[in-house]
């Protein structure tokens, strides 16, 4: 595509005819999951008016994505990654649909929440590593950055369109209609990944018990150990899940604590960050392969900077801007990172470092319930506000003294 006289990459993989329906599932199994957790979080908070309640179901779901994750990358690797994707999109539909049932009937409770949540948790350990890593199947490899920019572009579309739908459909057809258009997305998810072709596993292997699996998994870690980039990529990825998108987890009763709204408020507030998010994936699409582990660091200390903004924001009007900059950071570096262990990454690895990746994830749920305990023992404000300082002092020695990242290209 050519704009002005100049080649423009930014759709480049929407060529292949595989990503295209790659990413109308995405979108699919996006609004689901990304509106489930917003409107659980919401329930959750409405029904116990306790951030250590919000908090705690996301440690439950952390806790089970950390301990599962590795397993889900030995899956992608040993398994057809299409196959086990369409498996937990299925159990993915089973989840909203249930916890849907339970509220249409009246009877939806707090530990409802909570199983359905350590559901949501499974589904993202044994899912999400063959998932992401399907990209650099369905793409050339020189496509691959542009391909995880637009797959993490349809995630984006989706955090600022499903907390708004999810919202509005909360705010006036109740928990039941908004968790049964969730499962039907679900549905749809799974539907458009038929006409993908099957890939067969790049590991070479199909079968094993426990004790097969658990070897895999070693191997895994014993290669990423002896990775050096690999290494500086998963650990920066950790770093900045760990402190700098726990305040996400609690955005919905941090808008109602600070500001005295509601749901709409808070999924504008998701809304916003979602533009950022998106504008940083197309911008990325369109880069060349060069100074990507600057833009890294770059990214985190956006992220940082937001944090810290939205810490001493008293205004709804400046804190929405902010929220921008906050997305961008968050899919800027999601998006680097996915590309970067995709090119690095041996074809028969690739899913469990992936896996690796994916537990960010659960780290971040663990984040949550720390910064939760923490908004309860000294308000909101103030533990935001002493994560971001926190944060963006270690980027600043991060940045200062990794040579390793700072030259990956």
């Amino acid at each position: 595509m050519r704009v002005f006289g100049r080649r423009v990459r930014t759709f480049e993989s929407f060529r292949e005819p595989a990503f295209r329906w790659f990413f109308v599932s995405t979108l699919g199994q996006m609004y689901s999951a990304i509106g489930q957790m917003f409107v659980r979080t919401f329930l959750v908070y409405e029904l116990t008016e306790s951030y250590a309640a919000v908090g705690l179901v996301a440690l439950v779901s952390g806790v089970v994505q950390l301990a599962l994750g590795p397993y889900g990358g030995v899956l992608a690797d040993r398994f057809p990654k299409k196959t086990v994707t369409q498996v937990f999109q299925f159990v993915g539909f089973l989840n909203a649909f249930v916890i849907g049932t339970l509220a249409i009937l009246g009877i939806l409770e707090f530990w409802h929440l909570l199983i359905s949540a350590v559901s949501q948790g499974i589904l993202v350990a044994l899912m999400v590593p063959a998932r992401q890593a399907m990209v650099s199947e369905i793409v050339s490899r020189e496509r691959i950055m542009n391909g995880v920019a637009l797959n993490t572009a349809a995630m984006n579309i989706m955090q600022f369109t499903a907390p708004l739908i999810g919202g509005v459909l909360l705010a006036t057809a109740g928990a039941g209609v908004t968790f049964y258009a969730m499962a039907g997305c679900y549905a749809l998810a799974m539907v458009t990944m038929v006409p993908i072709p099957t890939v067969a596993a790049q590991a070479g292997r199909g079968g094993g018990g426990v004790r097969e699996a658990f070897r895999d998994i070693g191997d895994g870690f014993r290669y990423i150990a002896r990775h050096r980039v690999l290494r500086m990529i998963l650990f920066l990825s950790f770093f900045i899940s760990t402190l700098g998108t726990p305040f996400q987890g609690l955005l919905p009763g941090f808008v109602q604590d600070a500001f005295n709204a509601g749901p709409a408020l808070a999924a504008l507030f998701m809304t916003f960050s979602a533009i950022g998010a998106f504008l940083a994936a197309l911008i990325i699409a369109s880069l060349r392969r060069s100074g990507r582990g600057k833009l890294l660091i770059l990214m985190g200390l956006f992220v940082g900077g937001a944090t810290l903004g939205i810490a001493i924001s008293p205004w709804i009007w400046l804190s929405l801007p902010i929220m921008i900059l906050m997305g961008i950071g968050q899919s800027g570096r999601m998006a680097m990172a996915s590309a970067l262990i995709q090119e690095q990454a041996e074809p028969a690895y690739r899913g469990r470092a992936m896996s690796v990746l994916m537990m960010q994830f659960a780290m971040m749920q663990g984040g949550v319930f720390v910064l939760g305990i923490a908004a309860e023992l000294i308000g909101v404000r103030l533990a935001i506000f002493a994560v971001a300082v926190a944060m963006l002092g270690v980027l600043a020695l991060f940045g200062t003294f990794s040579p390793t990242l700072r030259r990956l290209q």
